[in-house]
Formats: structure tokens, sequence, C-alpha cells
């Protein structure tokens, strides 16, 4: 069989279309995953360590768009429930086509990780984020980190009580021709909304 970057599948558009992405199944995330494991390894000057796990990652692909998330193999409920002030890690966002949304905008690139990744004599672009959990007083937020020391965004971490097959599990729907948002659902326990854009750069 043909090796397929899935982030580049030739489907219809998260943020082009009012046709739902497709997920990735789990076996296209786990051939999927050394591509960007690999490249992730050698970034520097992460905010704080995300041990990956490749064989439960979930994601969408749509078009030009895809994501990707990994979630970190030390994931628990209990540690979310006990949170605090430090940041538990939940594990790496990959995106290609859409970046996160910054006051309106796309994030700028210098905001980013990017990860160039070669595949069957093509360049891709992966826009990198690690995705953590915090208490802010007395409530629990996602915060998402690209390059700098400071997070891109903060949003909440609401409860809810699913049923989940995998600790991370995404969905999307577009909202606008520039713009979908991205939910995450969370061991079945939390769940945060981001929004995301297209980033032609």
């Amino acid at each position: 069989m043909k090796t397929l970057l899935i982030l580049a599948a030739a489907t219809a558009a998260l943020t082009a279309t009012s046709a739902p992405p497709e997920k990735i199944t789990s076996e296209q995330i786990q051939k999927i995953a050394p591509k960007l494991l690999e490249p992730a390894g050698r970034i520097s000057g992460a905010q704080f360590k995300i041990d990956p796990d490749s064989d439960k990652g979930d994601g969408l692909k749509g078009g030009e768009v895809g994501v990707v998330v990994l979630p970190d193999r030390n994931l628990t409920a209990e540690k979310l429930e006990k949170a605090g002030s430090e940041i538990i890690p939940l594990g790496q966002l990959y995106l290609k086509g859409v970046v996160p949304a910054k006051n309106g905008k796309p994030a700028d690139n210098d905001r980013m990780h990017i990860l160039m990744i070669e595949d069957k004599g093509e360049t891709h672009r992966i826009w990198l984020c690690l995705l953590g959990a915090r208490k802010n007083g007395d409530k629990l937020e996602l915060v998402l980190y690209g390059s700098e020391k400071a997070p891109l965004s903060q949003v909440a971490l609401r409860k809810v009580e699913s049923a989940q097959d995998l600790p991370i599990e995404v969905s999307g729907e577009k909202q606008d021709d520039e713009s979908a948002s991205l939910t995450l659902n969370i061991l079945g326990k939390y769940k945060a909304t981001l929004v995301v854009m297209k980033q032609e750069g």
C-alpha cells in the first residue's frame, strides 16, 4: 500500500464546505505519528514535557486541512480532578492548513512550532501546539502553547459525562469560510472548544 500523509487528504475541507470533516482511523494515525513525532522530538524550549501516545491518537481530515491529537500517555481523570496551578500535560495537537485563532486572527508563524515534513517528494508544513490543563482560581482551563513562553489561548474545560474510547477525541464544525471550531473531549469527563482559522503562510 502507498504511504499517505492523511493530513493532506483530498476530501471536503474543514473550513471550505458545510460537509463534516472525516475521522482519521486509528490505523492511519499510527502511520502518520512517526512522521510527526520525529521532528517534534527535536523542538527545543518546550514549556512542559509531553510523552505522546501514538497508539491512542485521534484526528480529522478534510481537503488540505488536517488535525491530529496525540494524548499524553500518563493522562488520568484523577490528575485533572486534583489539578492546581501547575500545568498537567494533556497532549500534542498537530494542525495542517489551520492554526489557532489569536485575537480573531490566525496565530502568526513566529508564535508556533513549525514542522516541515517530507512525504513522497512533497514538503508539508505542520503546526504543533502543546495542550495542558491547570486551575485558574477555582476553574479548570485548557491552555494551548505554541513556541512562546505565554500560552496562545486559554479556554474553559467544562465538565461532562460521556462515553469515549480514546483519552482525547476531537470533533470539528465550520463557523464560516475562514474558521472552524475544534472540540476536544477529554477522558469523557471534560470538554473544551478552540477556534482555528485558515493559515496560508
